[in-house]
């Protein structure tokens, strides 16, 4: 990782002009001897002409951990970096057998957003009455399941009295207390893994836990052991769409207990929000498409302790007299009507696309 080149610019100050530009991205690419690139809602942009030299990087990385020339070489940097307007989730990696340093950049506000600026529909609020069970926030990577998870929190925070207590991999939204009491920790600094947060948070008298991803099998287990005993537990996951985060949740336990846990989730499951970022139309903002399962007043429980009935979930979405629980391709479908997003970027979306193009065809 050598590098002879003259720093010559100043990496922090490009930064805090991009974010000050206007320009609405959500990620940021700084590779050594590459440009600088940022991702806008229709793709990546180059930032300037002039490939980022080592030494050019050295400072940034510096202000990132000061140690972070020793620590890179056991493993990739995780640390959050705030600006005046927003704070900047860094990851500081290796590349090229060594020879080469990285650093990804995700954006995020300093603040959770209200659930109305979301783009979620208002009506998310009444998963957040549930005094107990288990909410799932899902999708891909980069499909705003953070920022989802902060806006719910921070509802709750205004307007419940409760202890709260977050298991993050970074932390990357402060929350401040309101009418509850916030207790946040991080991954590995206050606490070794998500599954050991988990357990220890349920001796601190918690009234809402948040887990930042389920991954494993001891952390998919205490969630669904504190979803039954009366605690609420929101948790994220990455799958490609709502049904998806069942099954996978279901498929962390052995085959010999998947039976009993299926029917403990179908007991404890309040709701999943399976979620997905598209280019607006003009492809100047981000548009959120987002599919619900409601368990209201236990709907959709019968389908989840019986294994064999599990995909007609699917079915359920499409029912027009449950207007809370919703497919994907509903969302996506009324997203191209209202012309919010084009078809060919609802189509890439989709996760049963010949479905989406038939329900476009018969929209013209």
């Amino acid at each position: 990782m050598s590098d002879n080149s003259p720093a010559g610019r100043d990496l922090l100050t490009e930064l805090i002009s991009l974010v000050n530009q206007g320009v609405v991205f959500s990620d940021i690419h700084i590779e050594q001897d590459a440009r600088i690139m940022f991702k806008t809602p229709r793709g990546w942009s180059a930032a300037g002409d002039e490939p980022v030299t080592l030494a050019q990087m050295t400072p940034l990385l510096a202000a990132i951990d000061e140690d972070w020339e020793d620590k890179i070489l056991a493993a990739a940097i995780d640390r959050s970096f705030v600006l005046s307007n927003c704070r900047l989730r860094c990851n500081v990696y290796r590349m090229a057998a060594g020879r080469a340093v990285g650093i990804a950049i995700r954006r995020l506000p300093l603040a959770p957003m209200p659930i109305d600026r979301t783009g979620l529909p208002p009506y998310v609020r009444t998963m957040l009455e549930a005094t107990k069970g288990v909410i799932l926030v899902t999708g891909p990577t980069g499909s705003g399941k953070t920022t989802t998870m902060a806006a719910l929190l921070d509802h709750i925070n205004a307007t419940r009295s409760a202890h709260i207590v977050t298991i993050e991999e970074p932390i990357e939204y402060h929350l401040r207390r309101d009418q509850s009491i916030i207790s946040q920790k991080e991954v590995p600094t206050d606490t070794a893994s998500f599954s050991t947060g988990l357990r220890e948070a349920m001796r601190q008298k918690p009234d809402v836990l948040m887990v930042g991803e389920i991954r494993d099998f001891d952390t998919a287990d205490t969630v669904l052991h504190a979803g039954e005993s009366g605690h609420l537990v929101l948790a994220t996951m990455h799958t490609s769409s709502a049904l998806g985060a069942i099954s996978k949740l279901l498929g962390y336990f052995p085959a010999e207990q998947q039976a009993q846990r299926a029917v403990a989730l179908a007991n404890s499951l309040v709701g999943v929000v399976y979620q997905n970022l598209l280019p607006s139309e003009d492809g100047q903002s981000f548009v959120l498409a987002a599919e619900m399962i409601f368990n209201h007043n236990q709907q959709v429980a019968p389908l989840i302790s019986d294994p064999s009935k599990l995909h007609m979930i699917a079915d359920f979405l499409k029912r027009k007299e449950d207007n809370m629980s919703r497919s994907l391709n509903d969302v996506l479908a009324q997203l191209v009507a209202k012309k919010l997003v084009s078809g060919k970027d609802a189509m890439r979306s989709a996760y049963n696309r010949l479905e989406l193009h038939e329900m476009l065809s018969s929209q013209r």
